[in-house]
């Protein structure tokens, strides 16, 4: 193998490296609508997307108090640290679905979910709660591969 087709290698196996570790992960907004510039429509320049690597999905919880909605928009797995919305978050949890909170009341056992929480779910962009992390990381896998086996073969 002559020293330049062993420097393209080097090249793009370094290349899938970095690839997958910054693709393997989905970025979502963070932030509730208490601060500025993270309401109905988020300042994506205030709150850029942050990578949230144990997650499936970006959520943005929104519940109704009084005739206002307070806002949230995390990652899953930050949710699910906190006690409240791991016991209120829906156990179905599809992309582009938004359900009622759960319950979860010993005095009304009857009384499944609470409409005045609404948990939304999205994975198919960075970003979706203002990607498939799988979809974009297969792709690029798919191409780096291709473009190795190009090189190592041709």
């Amino acid at each position: 193998m002559s020293p330049l087709r062993s420097y393209q290698l080097l090249v793009i196996l370094i290349f899938i490296t970095v690839s997958i570790k910054y693709t393997d992960a989905i970025m979502c907004h963070r932030c509730y609508s208490a601060m500025g510039g993270c309401g109905y429509d988020v300042n994506w320049r205030m709150y850029p997307w942050r990578s949230c690597p144990n997650s499936e999905f970006c959520v943005k919880v929104m519940e109704k108090v009084g005739s206002e909605y307070k806002i949230i928009r995390e990652c899953e797995h930050e949710l699910d640290k906190n006690v409240r919305h791991r016991l209120m978050m829906p156990v179905l949890r599809r992309h582009g679905y938004c359900e009622p909170a759960r319950k979860n009341d010993p005095r009304n056992p009857s009384v499944l979910t609470d409409s005045s929480i609404q948990y939304c779910f999205c994975k198919d962009w960075n970003g979706c709660n203002t990607a498939t992390p799988l979809q974009g990381f297969t792709l690029l896998k798919l191409i780096s591969v291709s473009l190795t086996l190009l090189l190592v073969l041709h």
